[in-house]
């Protein structure tokens, strides 16, 4: 039997230690990336699926919202077509009705003319004057673009002195101009009657011309104040002129014939 002193006792390896932990294998290491790599790929690929699905229902959400208004201005064109259709009807028996020779029919027929007039129903020409409005060609002194092109409300003012100085008929590039026409910016163009149009600008209104045309050029007229930012208004006079007629329907939802509501009953304000 062989005897060990202490000191080898201490510095004799056990079993465990004679054997160190064996390493992993490099194919179990390869296996177990390719698990992790495949994992994350699977990952990344559901949700761009998912991702690709919400954005395909929220446009197909977005085009149908679309098909939607588009549907209902065609019906609102198609019921303001009819609508048109439908006056001209009435108004052409009403013509009919009047042409009878006599003095009450010629005086309905004269009151007619005069609101088909005024409606916008029908062409109409006379003298008066034309204007044309062109955006600013000078320098930009103050750096405000917005100062040197030509805005609704300098449309407005011209218009609202050719109304005050008796103008019968107005139009705007070709479109008649009713009380009920908006005129309004929509960015770089102006939109008169639901159409967008762009400088220059011509205004035709048929009436006295001496007098329209002074109730623009007069001093610190209209003219003038736009002049201030070399924004051409050229105003000239004409023998004959021709407005054409409304091209839309007037639609009235809430005002009616005062005579048609019922009486208002009492305590009511």
């Amino acid at each position: 039997m062989v005897h060990l002193s202490p000191k080898q006792e201490q510095t004799q390896e056990t079993p465990e230690q004679r054997s160190p932990r064996r390493p992993k294998s490099a194919g179990s290491m390869s296996v177990a990336l390719v698990f992790a790599i495949v994992g994350f790929l699977l990952a990344s690929q559901l949700r761009s699926v998912w991702v690709n699905t919400q954005a395909a229902a929220s446009d197909t959400s977005r085009l149908e919202t679309l098909q939607e208004l588009y549907n209902q201005e065609l019906d609102k064109s198609d019921a303001l077509q009819k609508q048109l259709k439908q006056t001209q009807e009435e108004l052409s028996l009403y013509r009919q009705q009047t042409a009878d020779g006599s003095t009450r029919g010629e005086a309905l027929k004269a009151e007619l003319d005069k609101l088909e007039i005024t409606a916008g129903l029908v062409e109409v020409t006379g003298p008066g004057v034309s204007v044309v409005m062109s955006d600013s060609t000078a320098v930009n002194a103050t750096g405000e673009e917005a100062d040197y092109i030509i805005h609704d409300s300098d449309l407005l003012s011209v218009i609202n002195e050719l109304r005050s100085a008796g103008a019968e008929a107005i139009s705007l590039n070709g479109e008649r101009l009713l009380a009920t026409s908006e005129i309004r910016c929509t960015g770089a163009v102006v939109t008169v009657n639901g159409r967008r149009y762009a400088a220059p600008y011509v205004i035709f209104a048929i009436g006295d011309p001496a007098t329209l045309y002074n109730a623009l050029t007069m001093r610190n007229g209209v003219v003038d104040i736009l002049g201030q930012w070399k924004i051409s208004v050229q105003v000239n006079t004409s023998t004959q002129l021709t407005i054409p007629k409304y091209q839309g329907a007037v639609e009235y939802r809430y005002a009616k014939p005062a005579e048609s509501l019922p009486p208002q009953e009492e305590g009511v304000g």
